[in-house]
């Protein structure tokens, strides 16, 4: 739901974009006129909105605007931030002291410096340190939000604070690894297209011409390469018309949510790919489980945020049905056993911390055991990926010299 407000005035104006909640908490999205963020903000009141973030919309030709990726705020940036603040409180320094002295010192990210001069004015105003942070939810996320308020309530918000940094520097660790072992086989790969494409375009038109011009009666892997690239030369622009059109019926599948969810099952239970990536997600969630219990969150609104802390559509509805669940009396674990996408070691470790009440330990040591079986998994998955796709290259590379010697042969044979 979008909608625009004009406030005429004559004074001059500036466009807002507004993220605000509706009396029913459904988060609407639109662009307001008016003076400055605070004036946009009770105007949204006004409106019987509850604003959650509101910033100055970009222009039309906004260079934020076209290259979004070189304005956003790292995952690093938050995690610094938040082990730097837990440090000078923990020192004795106020809130907002210690946040003016972050802000001078951050040099990277013009972005994440602009947060931070806006959430020092929300203090200065104020606001919540929470309700200051949850106006920024392209650099904190709810989970982060919800939990920092949790520690702002109970007076430990310098170790909350670690633990949140602690929690997205394993996050973004686990991430880490598993790109540096998906580099090798890409690699690979890239190498072998770039390979082949070059002797199908450049190499092997002008042999090949060569070879029918000769009137020779060519081998069979010969003429199979004549065909396949007398077919790639003729119908080039076919194929890439018919390549692009593929790809964006392809993209708008995967845009619908039944072809996002078919595509997150097939990862799920890809045989090798599918290991790795079922065993990172539980990883993930087990993390978060621990990480927010310990916290102070109570479960129940724990399991309303956490099935979005997930990219995978399956594993969200498997956590939503969970929370149903849960919502019903059953706890954690009676839900988690009917739903196959849980392992039993899971469902056995998350009754037995409901059973002694450390279920945030125990969520840690499963957290734990899932992040090196993940690793160990992609690990294994690049080690077969790695000889498959040499294999692959090597056999495609191998026809084409095979079909480009074997009439030479022929050729010297003739004139010989």
């Amino acid at each position: 739901m979008a909608k625009t407000l004009d406030i005429p005035t004559k004074r001059k104006v500036l466009s807002y974009r507004y993220v605000a909640a509706t009396s029913q908490g459904k988060l609407v999205k639109g662009t307001i006129k008016a003076t400055n963020e605070v004036a946009a903000e009770r105007l949204l009141i006004g409106q019987g909105y509850r604003p959650v973030n509101v910033e100055v919309a970009p222009s039309m030709f906004s260079l934020e605007e076209a290259l979004p990726s070189l304005f956003r705020v790292k995952p690093r940036d938050v995690i610094v931030f938040s082990r730097q603040l837990a440090t000078l409180l923990r020192s004795g320094i106020s809130l907002l002291p210690a946040l003016e002295i972050l802000q001078g010192q951050v040099t990277g990210s013009r972005a994440f410096k602009k947060i931070m001069g806006t959430m020092a004015d929300d203090l200065r105003a104020g606001s919540a340190f929470s309700q200051a942070i949850s106006k920024h939810p392209k650099a904190f996320s709810d989970i982060y939000c919800r939990t920092i308020a949790v520690g702002e309530q109970s007076g430990n918000l310098e170790t909350v604070l670690n633990r949140m940094a602690d929690y997205h520097e394993k996050q973004g660790a686990t991430a880490k690894k598993i790109g540096r072992a998906l580099t090798y086989p890409l690699m690979i790969m890239g190498v072998g297209i770039v390979v082949v494409v070059i002797l199908m375009t450049v190499v092997m038109p002008q042999l090949l011409g060569m070879f029918t011009a000769m009137n020779v009666d060519l081998p069979l892997p010969t003429r199979i390469l004549i065909w396949v690239t007398n077919f790639l030369t003729a119908n080039t622009l076919y194929l890439l018309v018919v390549g692009v059109l593929l790809a964006a019926v392809a993209l708008w599948l995967v845009k619908q949510p039944s072809g996002r969810r078919l595509l997150d099952r097939l990862r799920l239970t890809i045989p090798i790919i599918g290991p790795p990536t079922l065993m990172g997600e539980l990883a993930r969630f087990s993390r978060t489980m621990s990480v927010l219990i310990s916290a102070g969150l109570s479960l129940q609104e724990i399991m309303e945020m956490i099935p979005q802390s997930s990219n995978n559509r399956v594993i969200r509805d498997a956590l939503s049905r969970v929370n149903e669940g849960l919502l019903l009396g059953g706890g954690l674990s009676e839900p988690m056993s009917r739903i196959d996408i849980f392992p039993p070691l899971l469902v056995q470790m998350v009754a037995v911390g409901e059973e002694s009440n450390t279920l945030d330990f125990t969520l840690g040591v499963v957290a734990d055991f899932y992040e090196i079986t993940a690793e160990e998994k992609t690990s294994a998955m690049v080690g077969m990926m790695g000889p498959l796709l040499t294999i692959v290259m090597a056999l495609g590379v191998g026809f084409i010299a095979i079909s480009i010697l074997m009439p030479m042969y022929t050729l010297t044979g003739a004139f010989g």
